[in-house]
């Protein structure tokens, strides 16, 4: 249970990564126009109620990095740091029973060396081999092959990068030596969006990955560079290339990664974190903290909360 609280973690912190490739025809540009011009630093406000912050995060960085004086002026100037999930979730009575309900969740009847195949597993494993990562399918583990897809997948160790040198992990140690009150979004819910992938084209996404991994690097490392040197526009342009965005999978899977990616990994998350957003900002003043890619198009954030009455406008400091 040890190891799976630990993969699920390492997860958690890395499998949003996937949000910088996805993208759905259903993003329609008319209803954020000029938007992806304003910026990852965004100001949200509604009369009568208490200011709030919304930051695009990345979910990695290069090693030794740390938070910037923007965001740390950020923190201090707030009471609260909202993000998407928070470990503390996991400890105690309470992360516990988290932990029991992700292991029956990812578990199978038979072994990955015979749902995915030893040639696969091999495969896989030698990916995360070459990219430095801890990470190690084991063939008689009886785990979902879904699991095992999102534990390569979200892997994104490279030379010089880490995830702990994301901005996402430096605002919740900054937070937690502040004692700020951290609210984490979710807990096993995407986990749930996984699960819904059939089997035949999660296969053949494995195979369409590990042969698409170096490019895929080199586009992930372009993004990161875009998103340090504020470039929102170019960055979102990037995201929102739809054909661009699963070219790589087969095409008589093309639609379904769509579909999944945006609607039901990016979209519906969205809609589903504001009813809490919305309690927390009444409460006090707030830093929502959550991967850029969720700040955008016809369903992102900041149209999300503009629809329920709130000025959000870029904020510079």
């Amino acid at each position: 249970m040890q190891m799976m609280r630990m993969k699920w973690r390492q997860f958690h912190k890395q499998w949003l990564m996937l949000l910088w490739l996805c993208v759905s025809v259903l993003c329609g540009a008319h209803a954020w126009a000029g938007d992806d011009e304003g910026g990852f630093f965004w100001r949200v406000e509604k009369t009568g109620q208490p200011q709030a912050y919304l930051v695009g995060t990345v979910h990695l960085g290069k090693k030794g990095s740390s938070l910037s004086p923007r965001l740390q002026t950020l923190l201090q100037q707030n009471r609260v740091l909202v993000v998407e999930s928070n470990d503390a979730d996991w400890e105690g009575s309470k992360g516990l029973i988290l932990q029991q309900k992700m292991g029956r969740l990812m578990a199978a009847e038979v072994p990955l060396k015979q749902s995915l195949g030893a040639k696969r597993l091999a495969a896989m494993n030698q990916s995360l081999v070459k990219n430095g990562s801890s990470i190690r399918l084991q063939g008689d583990a009886k785990m979902a092959p879904w699991m095992a897809w999102m534990l390569m997948a979200t892997d994104y160790n490279m030379p010089g990068y880490s995830m702990q040198a994301g901005i996402d992990v430096l605002l919740l140690q900054a937070a937690h030596k502040r004692k700020m009150r951290v609210v984490a979004l979710e807990t096993l819910e995407p986990m749930y969006v996984f699960k819904r992938i059939p089997n035949a084209v999660l296969l053949r996404g494995i195979d369409a990955d590990l042969a698409y991994s170096e490019q895929g690097q080199k586009e992930q490392l372009q993004m990161l560079q875009h998103y340090h040197q504020g470039s929102s526009k170019a960055l979102i342009a990037k995201v929102l290339d739809a054909e661009d965005s699963v070219s790589h999978y087969p095409k008589q899977d093309r639609l379904f990664w769509r579909q999944w990616m945006f609607g039901d990994l990016l979209q519906q998350r969205n809609v589903a974190w504001m009813p809490k957003l919305v309690g927390q900002i009444k409460q006090g003043p707030t830093v929502i903290a959550v991967g850029a890619a969720h700040l955008y198009g016809g369903s992102g954030l900041i149209v999300l909360l503009r629809e329920r009455g709130y000025q959000v406008t870029p904020y510079r400091i």
